[in-house]
């Protein structure tokens, strides 16, 4: 650990590094230097970068051009570690990232928009040419040399061989000469120069092993996974995507033997690209590994879905991931099913609609086997097991009280002093789940977690979906102080209001809970709990600071706006009082 660019090149003298890990968050001056002597000392390290403000193009097409690879903040962990996981694995692809000895003029110029600093990068060529690119809160504005400006400057400097970078923090006050989207212009100018340094390709033998589709949004660890499978078995033929939907397109084309899929993507989710293959009879036989960080999710969707045979949690070693794929190819394509619960896409006519089961004792199937749901795995490379579920129509009153803790992030007054709009992020996605009415029954000792929410055209939520975990449900700690640790006028229409932000390392939190209406169920093989669809029947809720008070003693909100993650789950609630 390093907390200075001085402190980080003492350690790195004492170390020799194999990766660099940097923060720039907040950015700071003087990274440029360090990195070009990192290039001359330890040619060899990698690099990775962490930043507020990465573009998604430059997180996921880094590993076109140049040495440094970055990670927007905030990261899931399991994300961040499956990364490093991979620039520390085997390297024999030639479409392996690059190490600092490849660092270039587009690897600063990335990096300073990465860090939404305003700098201008003077560069030098090695024939003594010389220009500078300008940024301009994170994005390129201009860019000259002695001839040329704008784009056309801009892809002659990266076309420098081994140039002198320095940079200067000053504001620039050059006329802006590069408009339009600057990625997708800077991306065109390291292309360019990547075409004109290029040797010619030799073309080598066709492969006849093995068709590997894999399909995950972080570069670097698809070139991880290809890089490990090739080195395992050079024959192997692998294609690879970086969205759900050009790997749906890499399978059609391809028909592979085996599809390693990423449970969350930037597109549509794993789940999602299961479901389309079970519907179509040339890829409803395919083997699909999947690989996820989010494990929860990743195991109810093994559950659902009989095309996923084995999965593997991230970060994995390259032996693990090999030594999987390798048993999963052993066993072959999937036999033919003639269930149709999940690959018929119409609809079936009533008499054959699956049974209803009541709300109402007895209690449902969920709660009647011996095993407890702690005990279910995912299908873990059993090809030859269907995993089939179906949902679980109900009828009746089906009433569920949802609870979740909330972290109070900013807090309002009206003019009189009293609360008004809360803004709140949940705690933990574990939530407790209660029936106070219909009699349906499901072991005290199972635990929930928010899944993914379905929102409504006027972007209020319609509908959540929870899946079981292996830990019972525990209560977080509640805190009914609020230290204030900024203030704020919020602009009305009538009066201003005061909005107060927290302080501190231990903010005020609170209990939400909402009624709710059971919509479906989901079993497993089983007949173990899978998923639980709740229908959100009003957006008003109650608030509670003491969870051990009867409800009623809690105060009424409307829930105004809901913000969602990447991967559809809920990541920050609006409430505005009701009087």
């Amino acid at each position: 650990m390093a907390h200075s660019v001085a402190d980080a090149e003492t350690a790195a003298s004492k170390s020799s590094p194999d990766l660099f890990i940097i923060d720039f968050d907040p950015s700071c001056s003087g990274l440029t230097a360090f990195l070009q002597k990192m290039r001359k000392d330890h040619p060899a390290a990698q690099a990775l970068v962490l930043a507020v403000d990465v573009p998604r193009e430059i997180a996921a097409q880094r590993t076109e051009f140049g040495a440094l690879q970055f990670i927007q903040k905030p990261y899931e962990v399991a994300e961040f570690g499956a990364t490093v996981e991979a620039l520390l694995g085997p390297r024999s692809t030639t479409k392996w990232p690059g190490t600092l000895r490849a660092l270039s003029l587009p690897d600063i110029v990335a990096l300073q928009c990465a860090g939404r600093r305003s700098a201008i990068v003077d560069v030098r060529g090695s024939r003594g040419d010389s220009g500078s690119v300008h940024i301009l809160d994170g994005q390129i504005f201009h860019a000259e040399t002695e001839e040329a400006s704008g784009v056309k400057a801009l892809e002659e400097m990266f076309n420098w061989s081994s140039p002198r970078i320095e940079e200067t923090t000053k504001r620039s006050s050059a006329q802006r000469t590069i408009h339009g989207p600057w990625t997708s212009i800077f991306f065109a100018a390291c292309r360019r120069a990547q075409s004109l340094k290029m040797a010619p390709v030799v073309e080598s033998r066709p492969k006849t092993g093995k068709k590997i589709v894999i399909i995950d949004d972080t570069e670097t660890l698809v070139l991880f996974a290809e890089d490990a499978l090739s080195t395992a078995d050079p024959e192997s033929r692998i294609t690879t995507a970086l969205t759900g939907t050009g790997g749906l397109e890499q399978i059609e084309r391809a028909l592979p033997d085996l599809v390693l899929l990423d449970y969350s993507l930037p597109d549509i989710n794993g789940d999602e690209i299961c479901r389309r293959l079970l519907q179509d009879e040339q890829t409803a036989r395919i083997p699909i590994l999947m690989m996820s960080g989010h494990v929860a999710e990743m195991t109810a969707t093994a559950a659902r879905f009989e095309n996923i045979v084995a999965t593997i949690e991230k970060p994995f070693l390259s032996g693990a991931l090999v030594d999987l794929v390798e048993r999963t190819l052993a066993a072959g394509p999937r036999p033919v099913v003639q269930s149709k619960a999940i690959s018929t896409p119409k609809p079936k006519p009533k008499e054959e609609q699956p049974a209803v089961v009541e709300a109402a004792p007895p209690p449902l199937p969920f709660s009647a086997p011996k095993r407890s749901i702690e005990s279910v795995e995912p299908a873990r490379a059993l090809p030859n097991v269907p995993t089939v579920s179906a949902p679980v129509p109900l009828t009746g009153k089906n009433e569920v009280v949802l609870g979740l803790f909330l972290e109070v992030m900013s807090m309002q007054l009206t003019p009189q002093l009293r609360m008004g709009a809360i803004r709140a992020k949940p705690v933990s996605l574990t939530v407790s789940v209660h029936f106070p009415s219909n009699g349906t029954q499901i072991p005290t000792e199972t635990g929930f977690q928010l899944a993914s929410t379905q929102l409504d055209e006027k972007g209020r939520i319609s509908a959540v979906r929870l899946v079981p975990t292996a830990k019972p449900f525990q209560p977080a700690q509640m805190r009914n102080a609020f230290e204030i640790g900024g203030v704020a006028m919020i602009p009305n229409e009538t009066r201003a209001r005061v909005q107060l932000t927290p302080a501190g390392t231990t903010p005020m939190t609170m209990e939400l809970l909402a009624h709710l209406e059971m919509g479906g169920v989901e079993l497993s093989p089983t007949f173990q709990l899978a998923q639980l669809t709740l229908k959100w029947r009003t957006s008003v809720v109650h608030v509670t600071l003491n969870p051990k008070a009867p409800e009623q003693s809690g105060a009424s909100f409307d829930v105004a706006e809901v913000e969602l993650d990447g991967s559809g789950k809920i990541a920050e609630l609006l409430l505005n009082p009701i009087k």
